[in-house]
């Protein structure tokens, strides 16, 4: 039997967490970021996005944009609340789930499938769930592969629904441009269009060797995600062990003012877990997706058991700096693990 794998995603997660805080910001332009000088997009609701205001833009263009622009400021608890809330509830549906990031995630159903009549039965029943327990609204790809999950919930932003069969991927995913294809960040799309592939029928098609300077050891792979064929096993973390937190940008960037934000935002939403856990790290891992979705992973050992954002930002940039300074970044993770925790820190300094 053929995997059924479906890719859930938050719509404008932060933008609509803040509309569940306050609720007067409903059907008002929202943009969560710092009200600083300086400060970028982190998130924009679709009502903002109707005047350009998009992820990663400055908040002085934004506001040039949209003048009724309301400015959220950040609340990384809130946002780790509701999440962990989110990924419970997938997990009722399955025991093979991808957290993918902290609004988004990949879910294995091929099993739980076969109590329903129909898969988009079962997915009207997690949008339900999810909207009756949360207040917030998704989008699900369903498909045979992770790949086409992902861009199945893409298709209908938001609260859309959409398959793609193996069979389907001619007339759905073919026609699509090149630079709507999950991997494809803006500088590969631009050196494709250089060669005259423009849409991803146009890519499934390509010669190897034609692509290979764009895509390098990821050629074949890009073709093969183009014809709808992706054999990657979903990577489920085990949270008992380990923390961690995780983005996927909306376009790959080597831009290091805006990693460098990013990654402090994700440290303090690690802090965050671990003083719900009540656990102190002695290890520090950053995980860096390229813009092909090719993961490396880097760890570094702390010089003591630590819980403080700052830590974990200061060790974080420095692995990147040391690996990962030329890369383009598509998704970003900081992860902590060989815990300590809390009682017996309590214990430790008590005896001393």
């Amino acid at each position: 039997m053929a995997k059924i794998i479906f890719h859930i995603d938050i719509n404008a997660f932060f933008a609509e967490a803040e509309t569940l805080r306050d609720p007067t910001l409903k059907n008002k332009p929202i943009a969560v970021c710092s009200n600083k000088r300086g400060s970028v997009i982190t998130t924009a609701n679709y009502i903002a996005r109707t005047y350009g205001v998009k992820s990663a833009m400055p908040l002085t263009e934004a506001l040039k944009l949209c003048p009724a622009l309301v400015v959220t400021g950040v609340h990384f608890e809130l946002y780790e609340e509701i999440s962990a809330k989110f990924i419970a509830l997938c997990r009722k549906y399955s025991a093979s789930v991808e957290v993918a990031s902290i609004d988004e995630c990949y879910l294995d159903v091929t099993e739980t499938i076969k109590n329903y009549r129909r898969p988009l039965d079962l997915a009207m029943e997690i949008r339900r769930d999810i909207k009756n327990n949360i207040g917030l609204d998704v989008s699900i790809g369903i498909a045979p592969n992770r790949f086409l999950a992902k861009m199945a919930s893409d298709m209908k932003k938001p609260r859309g629904t959409t398959v793609i069969r193996q069979k389907e991927v001619e007339s759905k995913l073919w026609p699509l441009p090149i630079e709507r294809m999950h991997g494809i960040g803006v500088k590969s799309a631009a050196l494709l269009k250089e060669l005259n592939i423009l849409t991803v029928r146009d890519l499934a098609l390509a010669n190897i060797s034609t692509i290979q300077p764009v895509f390098k050891r990821n050629a074949e792979m890009m073709i093969r995600r183009a014809n709808g064929e992706d054999d990657s096993e979903l990577e489920i973390e085990s949270n008992v062990k380990s923390l961690s937190q995780s983005v996927t940008l909306s376009n790959a960037t080597a831009d290091y003012d805006e990693i460098s934000i990013v990654l402090e935002k994700l440290c303090k939403e690690l802090q965050q877990r671990c003083i719900a856990e009540g656990v102190f790290a002695q290890q520090v891992t950053l995980i860096v997706k390229d813009e092909f979705f090719q993961s490396n992973t880097r760890t570094l050992k702390l010089s003591f058991p630590t819980n403080d954002h700052k830590e974990f930002f200061e060790n974080a940039l420095l692995l990147f700096d040391a690996n990962f300074s030329d890369v383009s970044v598509k998704l970003l993770g900081v992860g902590c693990s060989h815990f300590i925790f809390r009682d017996i820190i309590s214990e430790q300094m008590k005896l001393f």
